[in-house]
C-alpha cells in the first residue's frame, strides 16, 4: 500500500499511470543489480533453490540453475510480471496460480516466479495500489482490492465489490 500522504494528487488516474511505471523500474534495476552484485541468490520459500545471474543484454537476462537450467528472460516478461504483482497485490508462492474472473488460469514461468522472488514481498507491498482508501462521489468510502489488466479498479465499498475506470475514483489523502 502507497503510503497516502506522500501523494502529491488525490486524481488516481493522474498518478497511476505514472507511479507504476517508476515503481516497475525501480523494482527491475533493484532485482538486476541485486542478481550482478551477489551473482548467485538462494530463492526465499523453496528447499534451497538458488539461481545464478549469467549475463544481461538490452533485451533478455540469463539466468542459471546450478547444475539444472540455463533460462533466458525477456526484459519484457519481466515488467510485465513486476505490474502483475503490483496490480494484484500480493507475490505468490514458486508453483502458484492466478485465477482470473473469466476463470482462465494463468501463471508464471518458474524462471520469473524465482526472479521476482529475489526482492522481498514487502518491497512490492509498499509500492501497491492494493489496500488505499478511495473516495467516489455516489458510493462513498472503498479499499482497492485490484487492479485488473484492463486497467480497471476493483474496489470493495460498504455494501459492494465494483470495477470502476480510475478517473472515476479518487485517492484519499491521510
Amino acid at each position: 500500500m502507497i503510503n497516502p500522504s506522500k501523494l502529491e494528487s488525490e486524481e488516481f488516474d493522474k498518478i497511476f499511470k505514472q507511479l507504476e511505471t517508476t515503481y516497475i523500474e525501480e523494482l527491475e534495476n533493484m532485482m538486476i543489480s541485486n542478481l550482478m552484485e551477489k551473482k548467485s541468490i538462494e530463492i526465499p520459500g523453496t528447499n534451497h533453490e538458488t539461481i545464478e545471474f549469467a549475463g544481461r543484454t538490452n533485451f533478455k537476462i540469463r539466468l542459471k540453475r546450478p547444475n539444472k537450467n540455463i533460462w533466458s528472460v525477456s526484459v519484457q516478461t519481466l515488467k510485465e510480471s513486476i505490474r502483475r504483482v503490483l496490480r494484484e497485490g500480493i507475490l505468490l508462492p514458486i508453483c502458484s496460480k492466478i485465477k482470473e474472473d473469466t476463470s482462465k488460469v494463468k501463471e508464471f514461468d518458474l524462471p520469473v516466479l524465482m526472479l521476482l522472488h529475489t526482492i522481498p514481498e514487502q518491497e512490492y507491498q509498499t509500492r501497491s495500489f492494493v489496500g488505499n482508501i478511495v473516495a467516489h462521489p455516489t458510493l462513498g468510502e472503498g479499499k482497492i482490492l485490484r487492479i485488473t489488466e484492463s486497467g480497471n479498479v476493483e474496489i470493495q465499498f460498504k455494501d459492494r465489490k465494483v470495477k470502476l475506470k480510475p478517473n472515476y475514483v479518487q485517492l484519499k489523502k491521510s
